[in-house]
């Protein structure tokens, strides 16, 4: 089964490299990855915005991004769209040491799935590196999608 049958329609990861070093002085160490930013409430049809930055990414390129969403509401949703669990492969790119990922959801379909009751969600963001070393998990805040 392909990796790539995983990913979710809609899912939009861009990478941008920040300028950085391109020394292999962090190689064989783990890479890590922080919340820069994220939009929170989410608007009615406002995407899910999430600014990651990562560190001792020398052999991020060609990695992997782990997204878990959890959903903390009392009431589940009936009908959802997509997967909890999102693996997306990280474009190849000159080695550089520390850059940015965006990573963007949908409101429809993937943030918001009850036009009566606010939804409120929790990401888990992780990094494996092409040698298979993985960044400790961070947790997003609570993330409230607000009703229509």
């Amino acid at each position: 089964m392909k990796l790539s049958s995983f990913l979710i329609p809609g899912i939009l990861i861009t990478m941008v490299i920040a300028g950085g070093s391109c020394s292999k002085s962090g190689g064989g160490s783990k890479p890590k990855v922080s919340i820069a930013s994220i939009n929170n409430p989410i608007q009615p049809d406002q995407d899910l915005d999430v600014d990651l930055k990562f560190t001792n990414g020398n052999n991020l390129s060609g990695g992997w991004l782990v997204v878990i969403r959890t959903r903390v509401n009392q009431i589940p949703p009936i009908n959802t769209i997509g997967g909890d669990t999102i693996v997306a492969q990280l474009p190849t790119y000159s080695s550089v040491d520390k850059g940015e990922l965006e990573f963007t959801q949908p409101y429809q379909g993937y943030l918001h799935f009850d036009d009566h009751i606010n939804d409120t969600l929790i990401f888990k963001f992780a990094v494996i590196d092409a040698n298979g070393i993985s960044s400790d998990t961070i947790t997003s805040p609570k993330i409230v999608s607000i009703s229509l």
